[in-house]
């Protein structure tokens, strides 16, 4: 009975660890450490080679050129679905630009900037609707879900930005409609819950209208304030004085 009794333990032991080794392997950390954030997202999920994203971005990037557009291919890596092909949908692009802070009160402006690209149509591309938006302050991202057609095909954009100590982080993830039920809830679960590393994390205590340099200009003004009133002081002892004297 005594035997019994410990088999049923160790083999309720070997279920559970069992268990939890499959919960750890469904999920895993894709490490992104010069931009300082990670994504939990299923194994399916895989970086794009890099030399195999730069190859492909190269001709995007020498289409704007050719354009002579304003438009910058900011586009520094790829996730997607294991494939036997690269770039197939659903895909994820990260854009990190860097030395690009956006201060606490500039933030609803870049926001709205933000939905506006996001609803230009070009070549191609049309029907493009906001389906929904919206700003977390306390940690300073800002989603959004936007649907468009392509080429007759129905397409869904999903956004997200970080803004960040000294930069934004955009990830931006593309399907067709019908892969939207599969894969849309893992895709916000990841991005939503993305970790930054502390040093990145926006501090509000170093928005710029807290720098010395703009608070320059408003010294220049007190200083000249101050001079205007010890002339005019002087002015007015010395007339004062000439008076006693006569």
């Amino acid at each position: 009975m005594r035997r019994k009794w410990i088999a049923a333990l160790c083999l309720g032991l070997m279920c559970a660890l069992g268990s939890g080794s499959a919960v750890s392997a469904g999920k895993r950390y894709l490490e992104f450490p010069r931009e300082g954030f990670r994504l939990e997202l299923p194994q399916r999920w895989v970086k794009i080679p890099q030399d195999v994203f730069r190859e492909k971005m190269r001709p995007l990037k020498k289409a704007l050129e050719k354009s002579d557009s304003r438009k910058q291919l900011g586009y520094d890596h790829g996730v997607q679905l294991k494939s036997k092909e690269w770039f197939r949908y659903p895909y994820m692009l990260v854009s990190h630009w860097e030395d690009s802070r956006v201060d606490t009160e500039e933030m609803p402006q870049m926001n709205r900037k933000i939905e506006e690209s996001l609803l230009k149509e070009g070549k191609g591309v049309n029907g493009t609707r906001l389906v929904g938006s919206s700003f977390d302050p306390e940690r300073n991202y800002y989603r959004a879900e936007t649907r468009f057609t392509i080429s007759g095909r129905r397409m869904v954009l999903l956004k997200g930005v970080y803004y960040l100590n000294q930069g934004v982080l955009q990830l931006s993830t593309y399907m067709p409609e019908r892969m939207y039920p599969t894969y849309a809830p893992e895709i916000k679960q990841a991005v939503d819950n993305l970790e930054i590393d502390a040093d990145r994390v926006h501090r509000a205590s170093q928005d710029r209208w807290l720098e010395f340099e703009d608070v320059i200009p408003y010294l220049k003004v007190l200083i000249a304030t101050v001079v205007v009133f010890v002339v005019a002081g002087i002015y007015v002892w010395h007339r004062r004085r000439g008076k006693g004297e006569s």
